[in-house]
């Protein structure tokens, strides 16, 4: 075994992390069972609550007057340019803070540490009113958003680790975090594949130890898993996010042959399945191993429409999510406190074959998720200005 440091930028939904990991194989496999009674009425409670399309609630959402943040402006630094979830995050931000007199400037990289270093001096050096920055670590910028700090810049993290994982060290300075879903994400997983199964077969679990959102996916389908179906087998499959493209379909096409009875295999992102999905049917298993996963990208999506390999796939809307970000930055504009907890989580969808025409034909990012939040927010904010 040998340890090393590694920097990964994720897929559309993913984080980036600054994490140590000991790792010498993307397919080691640690596996789990105790025998007890499977409750699948649990788990189909739970996947059920969370198929139809999204509405939007006020709860925690403390009415503001947004105007107040009027003629300031917002730097927005993505983890990467060439991941589409920074940049509809940014776009839908970009919308909704215009409506309340905001300019943002938004810094193009392409996942580069020594580019956010340099987007967070360009910030300072602008003298700005707020930075935001979309799925990046703060670890890897924590002098700069001290420095910013101390300028009075606040800094905003959105979309970085589960909403309840807020003990991270490098959160110190920040001014305001919106987590992400990341836990109810896995037990999302769990539970769709125990109710699809009945809680027979093997669980193939595949993750990133290298990513610290995968990590909190992973876990959330353990603790699912524990809670509704403490006999069922799980079997992880470590693949580094730099080895997606060359270890993930040799790692679950080596899992699933190890484990004959595999009737699921769980990808923590969806950014996987296009090379799990080829492990699979390589294996001429498409009949019998499905996939749950996460993020609602376009090719996991077509594929589950096609009915093929994956059976679930669970997402965000983009949109909210650059509205959510918006909300927490206006208010922190304007002079108030940032939200804690859940209040600005934007709301998970899950899709299957009975709602993916929602998605579009073909399915499209950003559709199924409706436009409640547009109402939603209006009604906290107050009545926009005239940029």
């Amino acid at each position: 075994m040998r340890s090393k440091a590694l920097l990964a930028i994720a897929g559309t939904g993913c984080a980036v992390s600054l994490a140590v990991v000991a790792s010498s194989t993307a397919g080691t496999r640690h596996e789990r069972a105790a025998p007890s009674k499977v409750n699948v009425s649990a788990a189909k409670a739970l996947v059920n609550q969370y198929l139809g399309v999204p509405k939007f609630s006020s709860a925690g959402l403390t009415p503001f007057r947004a105007s107040a943040a009027k003629g300031k402006t917002v730097f927005v630094i993505p983890v990467s340019s060439a991941v589409p979830f920074n940049v509809y995050v940014d776009k839908y931000l970009t919308e909704a803070l215009a409506k309340y007199g905001v300019k943002t400037i938004y810094y193009s990289d392409t996942g580069q540490s020594s580019q956010w270093v340099a987007g967070m001096n360009t910030a300072i050096s602008k003298h700005v009113d707020a930075i935001d920055l979309i799925g990046l670590d703060p670890a890897a910028v924590a002098p700069q958003i001290a420095a910013a700090k101390a300028k009075g810049i606040p800094t905003i993290v959105e979309h970085f680790l589960d909403v309840n994982h807020t003990n991270y060290k490098p959160y110190k300075n920040v001014a305001g975090i919106i987590g992400a879903p990341y836990n109810l994400a896995g037990r999302l997983e769990a539970a769709w594949a125990v109710e699809q199964t009945g809680g027979k077969g093997t669980f193939v679990v595949v993750q990133s130890p290298d990513l610290l959102s995968s990590t909190d996916v992973a876990i959330g389908i353990d603790q699912e898993m524990k809670s509704i179906c403490p006999s069922c087998k799980l079997v992880n499959v470590d693949v580094p996010f730099n080895q997606w493209s060359t270890r993930i379909q040799t790692a679950v096409a080596s899992a699933v042959t190890a484990h004959p009875d595999t009737s699921y295999v769980l990808p923590v992102f969806d950014g996987m399945v296009q090379w799990a999905v080829p492990a699979i049917t390589a294996g001429g298993k498409a009949k019998s191993v499905h996939i749950a996963t996460y993020n609602a990208d376009p090719f996991a999506l077509v594929d589950l429409k096609n009915n093929n390999v994956v059976t679930m796939d669970l997402g965000e809307s983009y949109s909210w999510l650059g509205y959510a970000l918006a909300d927490d930055t206006l208010r922190i504009l304007s002079g108030h406190k940032p939200l804690t907890g859940s209040a600005d989580l934007a709301p998970v969808r899950v899709f299957t074959s009975a709602n993916i025409a929602a998605t579009g034909n073909p399915p499209t990012i950003n559709k199924g998720y409706g436009n409640a939040y547009l109402a939603g927010y209006q009604k906290v904010w107050g009545k926009p200005t005239a940029g």
